[in-house]
């Protein structure tokens, strides 16, 4: 039990060992906040969009069809096996028809893939509409607001209506990003914002869309591995159901058509015939009128001499054939126009005709809240959540470690320092119980406060930090702050075994010794010869200052191993925080300044006329355009990732591989070799291949359109930081697709690639009517930068961290040097060594164990940074793994610095130290 004196003299000492209690203090928050802080962020962020979907009723899949979705496909839709709500609904693309910007209008749904209202109403009257809150300000609440909208196959429009008047501002569900909104059909091909209107405005003969939630899914954690599993077999089973219902919905739209048509027919076959039976008629007056001429000539020959009566008939028939030349000249006129105009409508009705035989099967598209178009917002979401989670799995332990051995080491020095009033304690008849119990209480004070405090900041700082780093390009509210147990819990617990545990086994050896032996200071360590001395052609030329300090520096072995152990954690950290914000800074850069070097790419509808080809053609020759390439263009896909997800994988196959390199560079990240296409198989980009384990040599099997599936041999591996690439020549494409080569898109590079030009540029070309879409490298980049902004905040914050930790190891290290050799300096000053040699003599030994400790740092932090980049990065991204100069500088500076100025720190303090207390302190 301990009474008010031991409670008196804890207090005592914790104020006269002030630097030493801050310093445990403040290792323990570091840890705990970095800890706690990168456990908790993750969690934060799903907790968040977890919420975000039960609010909205997000759905759990979402049907989209190339032809839309009838009755048929409704019932079997609904028939779904553990299906909870199904809710039908309308999309289309359109544009701003005073900007020409992409925007997607869908029907207000009732229950399924709500709105989060942000300004204003959602719309209740057929003339009403909700916009996109990013555009709310560049337009008000009762503005009005007109799009254009491009004609189906039918010659049709999905909307009744164009123009709107703008009631209110709302939020996806569905889609989750500012910035990178996906592909558009409209526009510049980039989709640059959405709207909601009433179900009314849509000519309503098909479902556009189908949001679809299942009983089995309630209540889980959207991110989780068992939604994630649960959500891939609903996928595959509703996949296989819609599989079945193709060919049959293809045979009701060649029917749906074929009735479309049939009355333009009619019409066209009725205006034929009337035209047909004007002929008749004209040609029927010809003949009579001949008739009539073969009769006047045989008159002439009977009557002869009756003149006036043959003048007569001829006068007649001169009237009659001077009408019949004009009926006939008014006929050919208006008989060629409407020849003209049966022609042009003709072949108007012959061109869908020939598109409606060359319909394929539709392709039911089923997607997860990861994969619906538009969503890429859910992914860099996922992905900046995905990234934290596996920081905290590294960055901590090891910066735990650290923090616990110099904390152990403080807590060695304050129990040495104790010694002689744990000795006057000990001899006053205290239990050795109550004695160790001073120190444990020290430590746990010390560390517990520490870590408390680093518990709070983790649980409220860091994930605000997250936050402002994304909140920008993600649509999505506040991050929630939940706290978590077991995380705090397991912070306590490092707290304990770095403080409490270490000053036990301490107190616990030293008070086992008699007090009259505990009344005495430790002898110093003793000196021995050291191997250096060994080598007479360095140690003869050492001068003594410099001997002392190699002797010194072998002398206290434990301060040693603490100083390096100390300082290579801190380098470790700060080089590996610096090498990993490097990396992912210059990914950018990298990939869409060195490797992939076309600005857009234009693919082609298919089926295409030479028309429209010929349009496309003529646009590409002109002068804002550098370059372009004909190229087979293909989106596939592969299962593969940590969370099972379906990676898109983009296959570009040139016309030509002569001048490909000029597009894109192929090309080995580690030796910089060139790559080039042979027939042999393709080449891969490089994450790819390690998210799916594989090598050059290997066969990958990828998936295709209506789930079929193609094998390919890898024959190289390319760098590329993000998206999914595969690369073919032409006869390898023929080898392993089974069909021939055809070209269907163009790579373009543009006179002025910037992203503004490239957006107008691509809008020209998607007004262009045989333009399918245009693939933009702006989009891209953009998600590339939310993720990098992410990553770089993340990594700042774990620099300070480290910044801090050197400072506090740095600081602490020095003090326990300066303290337990204070009668030696003390000594060396009596002797006549000016100051700046005092500071010297100790600070020398300081500054070489700390340039090793940076050197060692350096080796476990590339160890750390490798691992990091094997396990951190996203499945569609690569961190770019080269080490740059100030990956090495940075650490270099930042902990020199330090040592720098704690070293005019430790200089005034010994210029004011008492040189006659330190001597007699022994007696």
């Amino acid at each position: 039990m301990m009474n008010k004196i031991i409670w008196r003299d804890i207090w005592q000492s914790i104020r006269h060992t002030k630097g030493q209690f801050l310093s445990i203090l403040g290792l323990m928050m570091i840890g705990a906040f970095a800890l706690v802080g990168l456990f908790v962020t993750g969690p934060d962020m799903r907790a968040t969009g977890n919420t975000y979907a039960q609010k909205l009723n997000t759905p759990d899949l979402t049907v989209i069809s190339d032809y839309g979705l009838d009755k048929q496909d409704v019932n079997r839709i609904k028939k779904t096996r553990g299906l909870k709500e199904a809710e039908f609904g309308y999309m289309t693309d359109t544009v701003i028809k005073s900007n020409r910007e992409s925007f997607r209008i869908f029907s207000k749904p009732k229950k399924v893939g709500k709105y989060e209202l942000r300004k204003g109403r959602l719309p209740t009257q057929k003339n009403e509409i909700a916009l996109a809150d990013n555009y709310a300000k560049h337009y008000r609440i009762g503005q009005q607001i007109t799009f254009a909208e491009k004609k189906n196959i039918l010659g049709t429009r999905l909307l009744k209506r164009h123009s709107f008047k703008i009631v209110g501002f709302v939020r996806s569900s569905q889609i989750l990003s500012s910035v990178n909104l996906g592909q558009s059909t409209s526009g510049s091909g980039e989709l640059k914002g959405y709207a909601v209107v009433m179900p009314q405005n849509f000519v309503q003969t098909v479902y556009t869309t189908a949001n679809l939630t299942y009983k089995n899914l309630r209540g889980l954690d959207s991110y989780g591995a068992t939604y994630t599993l649960r959500i891939s077999n609903d996928k595959k089973a509703l996949k296989k159901e819609l599989k079945k219902e193709a060919p049959l919905r293809k045979k009701r739209i060649s029917h749906y058509i074929d009735r479309q048509l049939a009355p333009q027919q009619q019409k066209i076959t009725q205006a034929k015939q009337k035209l047909q039976v004007q002929q008749a008629k004209l040609e029927q007056a010809g003949k009579q009128l001949a008739a009539a001429k073969a009769a006047i000539g045989q008159q002439e020959l009977l009557l002869g001499k009756n003149a006036g009566q043959l003048a007569q008939a001829k006068q007649e028939l001169a009237v009659k054939a001077a009408a019949y030349h004009q009926s006939q000249a008014k006929f050919q006129h208006l008989a060629g126009k409407a020849n003209k105009k049966i022609n042009s409508k003709q072949r108007a009705l012959d061109k869908v005709k020939r598109q409606a035989a060359e319909l394929k099967e539709p392709n039911y598209n089923v997607y997860t809240r990861r994969e619906i178009p538009g969503n890429e917002g859910n992914v860099v979401y996922t992905t900046i959540a995905q990234v934290v989670d596996d920081l905290a799995k590294v960055f901590p332990i090891f910066l735990y470690f650290v923090a616990a051995l110099v904390t152990f080491t403080t807590m060695n020095r304050f129990i040495d320092e104790e010694r002689i009033n744990s000795g006057t304690l000990k001899a006053l008849g205290y239990d050795d119980r109550v004695i160790i119990n001073k120190f444990t209480f020290y430590g746990f004070i010390s560390g517990t406060l520490g870590t408390i405090i680093g518990i709070y900041l983790g649980h409220t700082l860091l994930p605000q930090i997250v936050y402002h780093a994304y909140y920008k390009a993600i649509t999505l509210p506040p991050i929630e702050e939940h706290f978590y147990w077991p995380i705090s819990l397991i912070a306590l617990v490092l707290s304990l075994l770095s403080t409490v545990f270490p000053a036990y086994l301490t107190a616990k050896s030293e008070i086992s010794e008699k007090p009259a032996a505990l009344l005495l200071p430790k002898p110093p360590a003793k000196g021995s010869k050291i191997m250096l001395e060994k080598i007479p052609f360095i140690w003869n030329h050492l001068n003594f200052t410099h001997k002392v300090t190699a002797r010194n520096i072998f002398r206290y072995k434990k301060r040693m191993l603490m100083t390096i152990f100390g300082v290579c954690g801190a380098a470790t950290l700060l080089f590996a925080g610096f090498s990993v914000k490097n990396s992912i800074g210059r990914i950018n850069e990298r990939q869409f300044g060195h490797l992939i070097r076309y600005d857009m790419i234009v693919a082609q509808k298919t089926p295409i006329t030479a028309k429209q080809k010929s349009a496309i053609q003529d646009k590409m020759a002109s002068k804002e355009v550098k370059a372009s390439a004909p190229v087979h263009y293909e989106s596939l896909t592969k299962v593969a990732g940590k969370n099972n997800d379906t990676q898109d994988i983009t296959l570009i196959v040139p016309s030509s591989t002569k001048s490909f390199a000029n597009y894109v560079h192929l090309n080995k990240r580690k030796t910089g070799q060139q790559l080039a296409l042979t027939d042999k198989g393709a080449v891969v980009s490089e994450r790819l291949a390690d998210l799916l384990g594989v090598n050059v040599g290997d066969k990958i099997t990828v998936d295709g359109a209506n789930d079929r599936h193609y094998t390919i041999k890898i024959t190289g591996l390319t760098e590329m930081y993000m998206g999914h690439f595969i690369f073919m020549n032409k006869d390898a494409y023929r080898k392993a697709f089974g069909k021939n080569y055809h070209a269907n898109a163009a790579m373009i590079i543009l006179k002025n690639g910037s992203r503004k030009n490239t957006e107008q540029e691509a809008a020209q070309f998607m007004k262009l009517a045989g333009v399918a879409g245009v693939v933009q490298n702006t989009a891209l980049s953009k998600e590339i930068d939310t993720v990098v902004q992410s990553l770089n905040m993340i990594m700042v914050v774990l620099i300070v961290v480290a910044g801090l930790l050197a400072i506090v190891i740095q600081y602490n290290l020095t003090n326990i040097n300066i303290f337990e050799r204070i009668r030696e300096l003390s000594t060396i000053k009596v002797l006549g060594f000016y100051d700046n040699e005092v500071t010297m003599y100790i600070y020398r030994e300081t500054i070489l164990l700390t340039g090793i400790g940076i050197l060692v740092g350096y080796l476990t932090g590339d160890l750390l940074y490798r691992y990091i980049l094997y396990v951190v990065p996203p499945d569609n991204v690569m961190f770019n793994p080269g080490l740059s100069v100030s990956s090495f500088l940075w650490p270099l500076g930042v902990i020199g610095l330090i040592t720098l100025i704690l070293g005019f720190v430790v200089n005034n303090k010994l210029k004011n130290i008492d040189m006659l207390e330190a001597l007699k302190s022994v007696d």
